[in-house]
């Protein structure tokens, strides 16, 4: 066995015991704790059959009504695969001021057919869209910068 594989695996075994007792926090000692926040990396496969060619009809929908007559804006087929490489979640304080969520943008947006396959409008939600207004399809990738900060009011 190599001296560095001894060597971690000593370390490994000499850390795996310890630990420490839980203890309760006041308000105030736990707004004067900081960190990093928190990454979210998201891998989401929505109507992931759409890309394979099976027969889906998923519909979003929303009915709007002017003059008694009800007209619906349908989203057809929503979905695809959709990598996002990490949004961070980071609780940030100011002093004087009002604290503040900051949610920043993922580096990495990876898209494979992603969006809307039909848009339509139309009277009966249910019925075939025989008029589409389009579709609204991602597919490559971007990366971001930036956040959005969100307080209460």
């Amino acid at each position: 066995m190599s001296s560095r594989l001894l060597i971690a695996c000593c370390l490994a075994f000499a850390t795996g015991g310890a630990c420490a007792e839980k203890v309760p926090m006041s308000d105030e000692q736990l707004g004067t704790v900081a960190g990093q926040g928190v990454a979210v990396f998201v891998h989401l496969e929505l109507n992931a059959g759409l890309l394979t060619g099976q027969a889906i009809d998923s519909r979003i929908s929303a009915g709007f009504t002017v003059g008694g007559v009800t007209t619906y804006a349908i989203a057809q087929n929503f979905g695809g695969l959709l990598d996002l490489y990490a949004i961070t979640l980071d609780p940030t304080t100011r002093v004087g001021a009002s604290d503040y969520l900051a949610i920043g943008m993922p580096n990495t947006l990876n898209a494979v057919q992603f969006g809307v396959r039909a848009i339509g409008v139309q009277t009966d939600p249910s019925a075939p869209i025989t008029n589409s207004l389009g579709s609204l399809i991602l597919n490559g990738s971007a990366n971001m910068t930036g956040q959005l900060n969100v307080w209460p009011k």
